[in-house]
């Protein structure tokens, strides 16, 4: 399968892109590299080095699934510059969906975060409870979830 990655650079992608290779699939990974690419060269994988806000300069022909990782991650980098992540993780968000879907990929796969629950007094927190997030960067992933949901 071809599967374009946005964000393969941070933390979970460097774990999951080296996976998908052992599984046989063709990653294109989409990252600014702002901390660097410790992803280890395959032929099967294409690192570019990328602003996703400009997501529709690439080309989606054949790919079949984009797993969406890329965001600006936690709220102290949140804090550092809101506009910012509102553009990253919200824009960019729609951007990509609306691309995905003029191109005709079949799914998008979305990294969000159970803080989008806020805190809760439940024992189990799970998707049937409300969102009720406290902060920006919980904020952006929620409506970046209803976003991907909506389209």
């Amino acid at each position: 399968m071809k599967i374009l990655i946005t964000g393969g650079c941070g933390y979970k992608g460097s774990v999951l892109i080296p996976n998908l290779l052992k599984e046989g699939h063709e990653i294109i990974n989409l990252d600014t590299q702002w901390f660097g690419n410790k992803l280890t060269s395959h032929p099967n994988l294409i690192n570019i080095q990328f602003d996703i806000m400009n997501i529709k300069d690439i080309d989606l022909k054949g790919v079949e699934v984009i797993i969406h990782l890329a965001n600006i991650a936690n709220d102290p980098a949140v804090d550092l510059n809101p506009t910012l992540s509102w553009e990253v993780n919200v824009l960019a968000s729609h951007l990509i969906a609306d691309h995905a879907l003029r191109s005709g990929v079949r799914q998008i796969i979305y990294a969000s975060s159970g803080s989008v629950y806020g805190i809760k007094e439940e024992e189990k927190v799970t998707e049937d409870l409300p969102l009720v997030p406290i902060s920006v960067y919980n904020k952006t992933k929620m409506i970046s979830e209803r976003i991907l949901v909506l389209l």
